[in-house]
């Protein structure tokens, strides 16, 4: 086996590679016979699950692989945990008690009601790119449209919203960390959290019709605190808001990659749109890893872990497992059994709130970026961030 193939996904080393090099570096780890245990620099180290039933296993088993401690690599304070992390960071009882105040705001159903002001907002951004131009699709396409649906959804008024997209990169880029392995940016995250416990205070004295006011409200006598839509708002503004602007990055950049496919998706575009989404969820896996925590001594993949050990679950290379996707490398939005990709979570009860909203974020851009310009593609190499907890694209040169 070679020596690259232990690298650790923990390090610079392993993100400064293209995204095949960072694949082919996960298909040497699941090769080895058991599951590995990384050292850290700075920290106790920690477990990689690479294969795809591995990861479902630890995903499903709370009570053995708890989420209370951590769900990044880095241990990151209790204190921060407490205030910005909100459900992630939780085991039930308290994430049940707390998704259940907010889970009715993102049921197909409910998302439904909210696709016309999506397709609104994407039909403006659409408009917007310039035409025979080189421009970046990043900036100028995937950051806008979670941001914009998010702060509408919440009433944030336009005027603040410039602020929260910075706020919300810097958290989720490390906090201008060269390298990042989990969101930093404290003072980010205390100005979101501050921000969002006035709005949760203003709409339960004065209700309208947005998200903020719903998920102030009391129902059956409980509502959330002004501290846990807090914390909610900073998760919904982060993970919301860079899961789907890299998706939508992704998938220009693969579509572009793969002209065949995107032939494919022009000519039967409600045919192919939901297997384009779950495909390019699949090969990108914007969100690459999540961490849990032993509670108790345990054997998992051919290892021995002990109780406090760290156990990171990695979603890109699970993503990528050959005994689940035939051929896992190639792009592919006819691919039978896409929908099986971890990107969202594995049904757990982790298993991303957003997903219907994402999902129809992703759906809506895509066709109207396709109506308006048919010949939109990628024109160079996407610019890679260096970071192991977003498997994502930070500029992406484009021409209509």
């Amino acid at each position: 086996m070679s020596n690259s193939a232990m690298i650790s996904p923990g390090t610079r080393a392993f993100w400064e590679r293209s995204h095949i090099g960072r694949l082919a570096l996960f298909e040497g780890l699941r090769a080895r016979p058991a599951i590995v245990f990384h050292t850290e620099a700075a920290g106790p180290g920690f477990w990689s699950v690479v294969g795809y039933d591995h990861v479902v296993a630890v995903s499903r088993n709370p009570e053995v692989f708890s989420s209370a401690k951590g769900f990044t690599i880095d241990d990151v304070p209790v204190e921060i945990l407490e205030f910005a992390m909100s459900m992630i960071a939780m085991d039930n009882p308290r994430h049940r008690e707390l998704r259940s105040l907010v889970q009715s705001a993102f049921t197909a159903a409910s998302v439904r009601g909210v696709t016309d002001r999506i397709r609104r907002d994407a039909a403006q951004i659409a408009a917007d790119v310039p035409q025979n131009a080189v421009f970046d699709f990043v900036s100028q396409v995937a950051n806008r449209l979670p941001v914009q649906v998010i702060c509408e959804l919440l009433g944030i008024p336009e005027s603040d919203r410039s602020t929260i997209v910075h706020l919300a990169g810097d958290v989720i880029s490390g906090g201008g960390q060269e390298f990042a392995t989990a969101p930093g940016g404290a003072a980010g995250l205390g100005q979101i959290y501050g921000y969002a416990m006035e709005l949760g205070e203003r709409r339960k004295a004065d209700p309208g019709d947005d998200l903020t006011s719903r998920l102030t409200a009391t129902v059956d006598g409980r509502s959330l605190t002004p501290a846990e839509f807090g914390s909610f708002v900073i998760l919904l503004i982060t993970a919301g808001f860079e899961t789907t602007r890299q998706a939508l990055a992704w998938a220009l950049h693969l579509l572009s990659a793969h002209p065949d496919q995107m032939q494919l998706l022009q000519t039967d575009f409600a045919g192919h749109i939901e297997g384009t989404i779950d495909e390019v969820i699949r090969y990108a896996s914007p969100v690459p890893y999540m961490r849990r925590t032993a509670t108790v001594d345990t054997d998992l993949g051919g290892a021995h872990i002990r109780t406090g050990d760290k156990v990171v679950m990695w979603y890109l290379s699970a993503n990528h497992d050959e005994s689940v996707f035939a051929d896992p490398g190639r792009f592919d939005i006819t691919r039978p059994n896409a929908g099986k990709h971890l990107g969202f979570g594995a049904k757990d009860i982790h298993h991303c709130l957003g997903v219907n909203l994402a999902r129809a974020e992703l759906r809506v851009m895509l066709e109207e970026l396709l109506t308006a310009h048919p010949g939109i593609c990628a024109v160079g190499e996407p610019e890679l961030l260096l970071s192991a907890f977003v498997s994502g694209i930070g500029a992406l040169p484009a021409h209509t």
